[in-house]
Order: C-alpha cells, then structure tokens, then sequence
C-alpha cells in the first residue's frame, strides 16, 4: 500500500451505520445482501470527497437533507464522526445538524511523513477549514490532491445519457491524440468481449465531435453508441476508467458487474488488479464469479473482501482473514461459501 492509501476507516452514525470500523487493502469487494448497506458503506467516501473539495452543504443537499444522512434522524443521532486512517496518519470529522443542513464541528488532520509531522485543526465552519487553505508543506499539498481525486462510478441501465456519452467521446478524443497507446490498449480490450467490435470512428457534427464505432466485418458503416447493448456500454465505461494512463487515486465502483457476460466479468477482474497498481478500489458487487477472482490466496496478495450486513437495524462489516477459512477453501471457492452462508452477507 502506498503512502495515501486508506489504512482503515472508522464511522458512527452516518446513514444505517451506527458505528463501524474496518481496515482496506488495495482492492476490496464490499458483498452482502439487498438492503445491508453496501451503497451506505461506498457513501462514506463520497461525503469524504465532498468536504475535502469544498462542497459539504452541495453533498447534504443532494443527498436530501440532514435526516437522511444521520442514522435515524437528527432527533436520534446528534453526531456523525468519520475517522479515515493512512498508515499513521489520520484524518478526523465530526458533523452537527444544522437545520435541514449540517456543520462541521471540528475536523482535524495528523499528516506524518519521513521528515516531520503535520498537524491541522479547524472547528464550526460550513465547509472544510483543512483543506481549503493553502499550505506550503509539499507532502500536504500531495495529499490533499489525492484525496480530492477520488472518483464514483454508480452506472445506470445503460451508462449512455446525453451527458455521459459527451463525457466519454471527450476522453477517448483526446485519449486517442495524446496517449495512442492506452487508446489502443482500451480498443483491444472492448474486443476481447465484442468481437463484433471494429473500433470508434470519431466525426464533427454541426460543430460536435461525436463517437460512433464500427462493425469488425463491415467497417464501411457507423453505429451511434444508441446501438450497444447496456452490458456493452457499461464495459466500455469500464474499460475506459480502469485502463486511463492517469487513474484517479481511489476508485467507488457500485455493481459493475450488471449485464455482463460471465467471460467479461473474468476480463473485468483482470482490469481491476490492474489499475490497483495505480489506485485504490472499492467495489461492491452481487456477482459468485468477480468474488472468485479476489479469493484468500496467495496470488491475490492485496485484495481484501469485506462482509456487509443488517445486525438490529445497524450495517455492520467484517472481514475474513485467511487463516479462519484455511479449511474451508481446500474444498470450496470463496464464492461457494458465500452461497453456502459460511461467510455471512445473505438475508
């Protein structure tokens, strides 16, 4: 793990999780049933980006107020506190309702590096006083950057709104002028699962440039991205995010695995223990197959699979280790013991 990666997270009261802690690794598959709070735990980091970048109250608006976001209401819960850990370093928050918004009480950051220690404390104020600022400290301005890098990925059916599809023609544009090669290298992976795939073809209409893509037997004729399936189009959103030559340095993917063939799933594996050489992941996912791949052994050095589950009305997490499920994976697959209920994470 590196320097900025997220060591291990504490949370009390923030949505269904009344108080939570758990460590990370570089990739790690949230599993558990409908309604156990996967979506909740991927919510952490996504209120951890938006105080980090400035937008706390766009964040608790969005999300619909206050009393979605403390556990059971503001009338229940009177704090939300989140402790994110980076080896010895720390990052605490603690958030206090204010009318239908809220206000960070305090927030205070521990940031040690090999050649001092720095340490930031703000309190009573509507958006971050830590990360607002300005600092001339190097190793801070580095780590500041990182977190606010963070990126979501929740796809819909298809992956291919008006806003998206502008989004990725961009991307890819502009991929294809300045790093040719990890443009070739998403293409190729595209046709390891459509091998109707040609390539894209990129044209300017009425002053737009617009992606289209072709058939690899007749590539005289151009199909708009209308035409893909919603598997297909999620893969290449997929594809596009973790083959990038500059990754964002952690990764919230929710269920990427909807409409995908089991093979594409296989390939999707593959992709991830790739850009987790670059970036951290957090994945949650449904899917025995995407499981299998991220197993306790030893070729999966650096995946680490957290168990989400409903105790009394609460989300709690857990996590596996090797050694408890020694005897069981001689015989079985980590995906066999989830079905099997040995792991926990059903109804």
């Amino acid at each position: 793990m590196t320097a900025a990666d997220i060591s291990r997270i504490r949370v009390a009261g923030f949505r269904s999780i009344a108080d939570a802690a758990f460590p990370l690794d570089r990739i790690n598959i949230l599993i558990g049933s409908n309604g156990s709070g996967k979506s909740n735990i991927l919510g952490i980091f996504e209120l951890l980006h938006a105080v980090t970048t400035g937008n706390l109250q766009t964040y608790v608006t969005e999300c619909g107020g206050a009393e979605i976001l403390f556990r059971y209401g503001s009338g229940q819960t009177k704090t939300i506190m989140l402790r994110v850990e980076f080896g010895d370093s720390y990052y605490e928050l603690h958030l206090l309702p204010s009318g239908n918004g809220c206000r960070i009480d305090r927030e205070h950051l521990t940031l040690i590096t090999d050649d001092a220690t720095l340490q930031l404390v703000s309190s009573d104020t509507a958006e971050t006083g830590i990360f607002a600022g300005v600092q001339a400290d190097a190793s801070w301005e580095s780590f500041r950057l990182r977190l606010q890098s963070w990126t979501t990925y929740r796809f819909q059916s298809r992956c291919t709104g008006a806003e998206d599809e502008r989004r990725l023609t961009e991307f890819l544009h502009r991929l294809q002028e300045t790093a040719p090669e990890h443009y070739e290298k998403i293409v190729d992976t595209i046709r390891l699962v459509f091998p109707q795939f040609g390539t894209f073809q990129f044209r300017e209409v009425n002053g737009v440039v617009k992606l289209f893509w072709t058939d690899a037997l007749v590539k005289d004729h151009m199909f708009g991205l209308g035409a893909l399936s919603g598997g297909t189009a999620r893969f290449i959103n997929l594809a596009v995010l973790l083959l990038q030559p500059s990754p964002p340095h952690l990764i919230l993917i929710d269920e990427p695995e909807l409409g995908l063939h089991p093979y594409a799933i296989l390939v999707l594996a593959d992709l991830m223990k790739l850009a987790s050489r670059t970036s951290q992941l957090i994945v949650s996912t449904q899917s025995v197959q995407l499981l299998n791949a991220f197993g306790p052994h030893e070729d999966n050095a650096g995946s680490r699979i957290l168990i989400v589950e409903q105790d009394h009305g609460a989300t709690v997490v857990t996590v596996p280790t090797p050694e408890s499920l020694a005897d069981w994976i001689e015989e079985y697959t980590i995906g066999d013991l989830w079905q099997m209920n040995i792991l926990g994470g059903n109804p």
